[in-house]
C-alpha cells in the first residue's frame, strides 16, 4: 500500500505528494546531465531508424498537452520532450534526462484527451520523480556501465519494437542486479500513479482517466483473449494497483474535464499518418462517416483523398469543414496541403497567410507558411520568416533544413552549409554536421565572413560531439580522418 491510503486517505493536493528527497543518493548514481545524455542517444537512434513522426502538427498538439501538464506538476521547469514513436503498439515510455515518447497505437487506442494525457501525466511522473536514476543509486553498485549496457540494448532493439524495446532494455538491463530490483520496479510504477493523478487533475483532465483507460485495455485483452497490449505488459495492472489508482481519483471533485478540441482531429492524423495502405485507410474512414456524423471524420476522410490524390474533392470538404469549425487549425492546414499537392501555390500561401493571422502562435502553420513560400520560389520572404522567428528555429530541424535548401537556391552556399550542419545537431548526428562543415572549408568558395562563423560552429559542433558521445566514437564515425 502507499503510504497514505486508507479511510482517512486526504487528497495529494493538500498531502504534498509525501515524495522522496530527489537529490542524493540519485545524483551519485546518475546526474541530471549523465541522464540527458544517456536520453539523448537512445533519441538519436529512433531517430535514425525513422522511428519518430516528425510531423509538426502532431507534435505541437502533444507538446501542448504535455505543457500542460508540466505546468501542473512541483517542477515546472522541467526540461521535458515529447515524441510520437511511429508504431501500432499500444505503450509510451519515459527515458532517461526527460525525453518521453508515446506510440502512435496509443494516442489511436484513446477514447479522450484525458485518457492519453493520463498515460502523458505517468511517464511524467517517472521523470520528474528521477525513477531510473533513483533505481541505480538503490542497486548500491555498478551502475553507469550496467546502464551503458542496457543502452546499447535499448539501440540494438529500438527497430524491432520501438519505444517500449528502448524503455523496456534500460529498465530491464540491470536484471542481474537481482529480484529486488522488480520491488524497485514496482514501486516506481505506484508512485507514478500517485503522482500523474494528481498532476492530471490539477491539469484539469479527468482523474479517473488512468484507471479507466488501463481497466478497458486489461478487459478487452481478457474478453477476447488477446496478447495483452505492450502497455500492461511495460506497466503491470494489477486489481490493487487499479483500486488504488481509483480510490485517489475519488478524492478529486468532479468536474468537466478540460478537452482540446484539436484531439480528435490528432487521432485521426496519426491513424492516417501511420497507415500502411492509404486507399485502405480513406475507405475506413468512408465507412465510418456512412454510420457517424463526426467532423474529424470528414478530416480524416480528406487527408485520405489528399493522399491518394484526389485533391480536388479534398478541398471542397475541408472547405466546408473550415467553415463550420473555423477555430480548428487542422482545417486550413489541411486545406492548404490539399492546394500545394494539386501544385496551386498561390491559393496555398492565401489560405496560410490567413491561417497565420487566425493563429498566430501556431507553429505548424508557421512552418506550411514557411515550406509554401520554398515552393513558389520566394526565398528571400522565406529566410526573413525563419530568421526572425528564432524559436522555430530552435524547435524544429526542419525549419533549418528548409533555410539551408532556400539558401543553396540562392547559390549562398555558406548560408546552405550552415543551417544543413545546424540540422544534423539538432537530431543528434553531430558527426555528419562535423562533415558538412569539414566539406564546405574544403571545396566551397567562401568569404572570410563564412570561413570563420563556418570554423566556428565546427569547433562547438566537435565539442558537442565529444560531450554526447566520446571522443573515440566521434573520431570514428566521421568518414575522414582528418584532424578536426
Amino acid at each position: 500500500m502507499i503510504a497514505g491510503l486508507g479511510s482517512a486517505w486526504v487528497p495529494a493536493s493538500a498531502e504534498g505528494y509525501n515524495l522522496p528527497d530527489l537529490g542524493q543518493p540519485a545524483d551519485t548514481a546518475m546526474s541530471p546531465a549523465e541522464e540527458k545524455k544517456l536520453g539523448a542517444q537512445v533519441v538519436t537512434q529512433l531517430r535514425s531508424q525513422d522511428r519518430i513522426i516528425e510531423d509538426p502538427e502532431l507534435n505541437e498538439y502533444l507538446a501542448e498537452v504535455g505543457h500542460r501538464l508540466l505546468q501542473a506538476t512541483n517542477r515546472p521547469s522541467h526540461d521535458v520532450q515529447f515524441y510520437v514513436i511511429d508504431t501500432g503498439d499500444i505503450n509510451a515510455f519515459a527515458l532517461p534526462g526527460g525525453y518521453i515518447g508515446v506510440n502512435a497505437g496509443l494516442i489511436m487506442a484513446t477514447k479522450t484527451e484525458s485518457e492519453l494525457a493520463s498515460v502523458l501525466a505517468h511517464e511524467l511522473a517517472h521523470v520528474t520523480q528521477r525513477h531510473i536514476a533513483r533505481q541505480m543509486a538503490d542497486s548500491k553498485g555498478d551502475a553507469i556501465a550496467t546502464m551503458a549496457t542496457a543502452l546499447v540494448a535499448a539501440i540494438a532493439g529500438a527497430s524491432a519494437g520501438a519505444g517500449q524495446a528502448a524503455s523496456a532494455a534500460i529498465m530491464g538491463g540491470m536484471s542481474h542486479l537481482g529480484m529486488q530490483q522488480i520491488s524497485y520496479t514496482r514501486t516506481h510504477e505506484y508512485e507514478a500513479d500517485r503522482v500523474g493523478i494528481h498532476t492530471l487533475a490539477d491539469a484539469g483532465y479527468d482523474a479517473h482517466a488512468m484507471s479507466r483507460f488501463f481497466g478497458t485495455l486489461q478487459r478487452q485483452s481478457d474478453l477476447y483473449g488477446r496478447q495483452p497490449p505492450q502497455i500492461l505488459l511495460s506497466h503491470p495492472v494489477s486489481s490493487t494497483r487499479m483500486a488504488e489508482a481509483e480510490a485517489r481519483a475519488a478524492g478529486y471533485p468532479d468536474r468537466a474535464a478540460h478537452t482540446n478540441p484539436e484531439y480528435a482531429y490528432m487521432k485521426a492524423r496519426v491513424r492516417m499518418l501511420t497507415a500502411n495502405s492509404p486507399n485502405q485507410m480513406r475507405d475506413y474512414f468512408a465507412r465510418e462517416r456512412a454510420e457517424h456524423d463526426s467532423p474529424d471524420l470528414d478530416y480524416g476522410y480528406a487527408l485520405g483523398l489528399i493522399r491518394t490524390s484526389n485533391e480536388r474533392a479534398a478541398v471542397d470538404l475541408l472547405a466546408a469543414g473550415q467553415k463550420t469549425h473555423p477555430d480548428i487549425v487542422a482545417w486550413p492546414l489541411a486545406r492548404a496541403e490539399a492546394w500545394s499537392q494539386a501544385g496551386v501555390y498561390d491559393k496555398a500561401n492565401e489560405i496560410l497567410e490567413a491561417a497565420s493571422k487566425r493563429f498566430p502562435k501556431d507553429e505548424a502553420v508557421a512552418l506550411a507558411l514557411a515550406r509554401n513560400r520554398f515552393d513558389r520560389g520566394d526565398y528571400r520572404s522565406l529566410r526573413n520568416q525563419l530568421i526572425a522567428d528564432r524559436r522555430l528555429l530552435d524547435t524544429y530541424p526542419s525549419a533549418q533544413r528548409l533555410l539551408a535548401e532556400a539558401a543553396a537556391k540562392t547559390d549562398d552556399y555558406g548560408e546552405a552549409y550552415y543551417r544543413q550542419a545546424r540540422y544534423f545537431a539538432m537530431i543528434g548526428d553531430y558527426p555528419q554536421a562535423i562533415n558538412q562543415l569539414r566539406t564546405a572549408l574544403q571545396t566551397a568558395d567562401l568569404d572570410q565572413y563564412n570561413q570563420e562563423r563556418l570554423s566556428a560552429l565546427r569547433n562547438q559542433m566537435v565539442s558537442a560531439c565529444h560531450a554526447a558521445w566520446s571522443p573515440e566514437k566521434c573520431e570514428r564515425a566521421v568518414a575522414q580522418n582528418a584532424d578536426y
